[in-house]
């Protein structure tokens, strides 16, 4: 009888622990302190949590297939269960056209999981937001026990901008294509909704154009005799840039492609393709012989002969071929022109152009820029796509009428252009390009014309900011950029550049400013975001520690709680052998001072840091 009397009391005590109304406060506090990017609201949803070894089966619709599958495929290996697609399930993926397009409702109660979504986009961001709620390893695919209780709560989240995009430059250096489906898994997990792939430049044509196979015949390969030299940025470190000798040929099939953009829409991205032109343009100019009949001076980049000759009908047929082609493989409604760091020069010392000028009356060459972004934009048009450009399209006269820009050399040319009513990407270089060092390091990589832009300053831009009121609806999104001058992007390196900046873009782009909060979002990387990186063993860059002196005493800053700090006051540098930081040091030890941060799975920086002297 003590036995029955004991087991019920044991009964009773784990009802009341697994089965406790859950309070507001309870429900924010989970999903606050987990999720990345930040949702909207939280709320709880009645008495009793779900216990994940309950389902058994997802209930979806034919539209849902994808991300239905998607779903089954993470939890059948993470629970070690076989679960089942099929009516009445207790995981249910629904579509509701009465909520925004990529808005969500997770609902969470004793009996089911819902996902509720605007579109299969939407449903896929819920899917996010769920598997961001378990154990951080369920991004890994390991086993996690189902025993784990999710409390009862009502999540309903959607984006602050419709536009949250990622720039790779494949041109220079390029990215190998089972790299790039790995990356727009990691795109996705983080709501980031559009691949923008910069597929030309002067260093390389990407993409197999069948009406003009010489693109990648000759575009596509670069090295000692080539058409187009090894690649030395003039400013770049060899040990950072460096090509093999012969590079290529390197491109995307038109078969790639369409691959590509199938994986990227069943997990809510879309993929925007860049023809940069009419600068930029070495390697079509090597290709098709297109370039102006004189070379002109060199460019910004000190470069030379890759400017699009603007005066011959041949360059315009040209690129009629091309867009045909490329409005025909992409789905996406845009087809991004260029338009950057065009050298007008060329224009003006070729004697086409120069009858081009007497004929149109054109005074200087940003009327022939001007010209020529017209003709294309033309040309996007009549294939059923829009154009976007980067923020130099603005010269010269009007932007024709349905034209977009991105504001990559600040954030001004963005605030004029939503001014004048036009459509506008931020990506202001000084915040949104990863291709920038994050920090002052003989050993960081990158670039730095615009600064060092590390993942607090990233996380501190408001698209929004210095925009009135009434053009702030003209600003449609945000979008980072990894140009690869400086880089050779094996994948542990544009891991490493991408993140963890990439996570602060993403909620700057889909939380609304009430909801971001930098110390906040550093506890949620630090507790959960970072383990959920390296269960997928990416290779992200360790935050570094920063110091604080105060009278006689020296203040090591955790970036995160969890992070460690290893130190050395002998010159050697820190391993996991050296003293672990756990207390203040004197302030007279710091030219002797190297320390060192190390991730929440035992990863250590790259390099060690010292304090500089003044």
């Amino acid at each position: 009888m003590r036995s029955l009397t004991t087991y019920i009391i044991f009964c009773m005590v784990l009802f009341s622990a697994c089965c406790h109304k859950t309070s507001v406060q309870d429900a924010q506090s989970f999903v606050y302190s987990r999720v990345l990017p930040q949702v909207k609201s939280v709320k709880p949803n009645g008495e009793c949590g779900f216990k994940l070894g309950k389902i058994k089966s997802i209930s979806y619709s034919d539209s849902l297939r994808n991300q239905g599958e998607y779903l089954t495929e993470i939890l059948s290996l993470s629970l070690s269960s076989d679960i089942e697609s099929k009516k009445g399930g207790n995981f249910l993926l629904s579509i509701n056209k009465d909520l925004k397009p990529e808005q969500y409702q997770l609902a969470v109660d004793k009996k089911q999981i819902s996902v509720v979504g605007g579109s299969p986009a939407g449903v896929f961001y819920g899917i996010q937001t769920f598997l961001q709620l378990l154990p951080p390893s369920v991004f890994g695919g390991h086993k996690i026990s189902s025993d784990y209780i999710l409390p009862a709560m009502l999540v309903d989240d959607a984006p602050r901008f419709d536009y949250r995009g990622m720039l790779l430059d494949v041109s220079r250096h390029f990215i190998q294509f089972e790299d790039l489906l790995e990356y727009v898994d990691l795109l996705a997990q983080h709501k980031i909704n559009v691949l923008h792939l910069h597929l030309t430049d002067d260093q390389g044509w990407r993409l197999e154009i069948k009406s003009h196979p010489e693109l990648t015949q000759t575009g596509a390969v670069r090295g000692t005799g080539k058409d187009i030299p090894v690649f030395s940025h003039a400013s770049a470190p060899k040990s950072q840039a460096a090509d093999t000798d012969p590079y290529g040929p390197f491109f995307y099939s038109q078969e790639q492609i369409k691959k590509l953009i199938q994986y990227a829409s069943t997990r809510g991205v879309k993929v925007l393709p860049e023809i940069d032109v009419p600068g930029h343009s070495f390697a079509i100019n090597k290709s098709l012989n297109t370039s102006c009949n004189t070379k002109g001076s060199a460019d910004i980049n000190g470069i030379s002969g890759n400017v699009l000759c603007a005066g011959d009908e041949r360059v315009f047929k040209m690129l009629d071929d091309i867009i045909a082609e490329v409005a025909a493989l992409f789905p996406y409604d845009y087809i991004h022109l260029g338009g950057d760091e065009v050298n007008q020069n060329q224009w003006l010392s070729c004697s086409k152009c120069k009858k081009l000028m007497k004929t149109k009356d054109f005074k200087d060459g940003s009327h022939i820029q001007n010209y020529f972004v017209g003709r294309v934009s033309e040309i996007i048009t009549k294939y059923g796509k829009k154009p976007v450009g980067w923020n130099e399209i603005l010269h010269g006269g009007e932007l024709p009428s349905g034209t977009s820009i991105m504001s990559w050399t600040g954030p001004g040319p963005g605030i004029e252009a939503a001014k004048k009513g036009i459509d506008v990407i931020m990506a202001a270089g000084q915040y949104c390009y990863f291709d920038m060092k994050e920090a002052k390091h003989p050993q960081e990589q990158g670039h730095w014309w615009a600064g060092f832009v590390s993942m607090e300053k990233t996380y501190s831009y408001d698209p929004l900011e210095s925009i009135p009121q009434e053009s702030q609806a003209y600003i449609k999104g945000i979008s980072a950029a990894l140009w690869t001058e400086f880089l050779v992007p094996e994948q542990e390196q544009f891991y490493y550049k991408t993140f963890p900046r990439l996570c602060a873009i993403a909620e700057v782009g889909w939380s609304e400013p009430k909801h971001q909060d930098y110390e906040g979002f550093m506890k949620r990387m630090g507790a959960y975001h970072f383990k959920r990186l390296d269960s997928q063993n990416v290779k992200y860059r360790i935050p570094r520690a920063s110091v604080n002196i105060e009278g006689d005493s020296l203040f090591l800053i955790k970036p995160y709680p969890e992070a460690d700090i290893y130190y050395t006051l002998d010159g050697t540098k820190p391993t996991f052998e050296s003293e672990i930081y756990t207390k203040a040091l004197p302030a007279d030890l710091r030219d002797k001072l190297k320390f060192i941060t190390t991730s929440t799975s035992g990863r250590m920086c790259k390099y060690e840091s010292v304090i500089e002297k003044k």
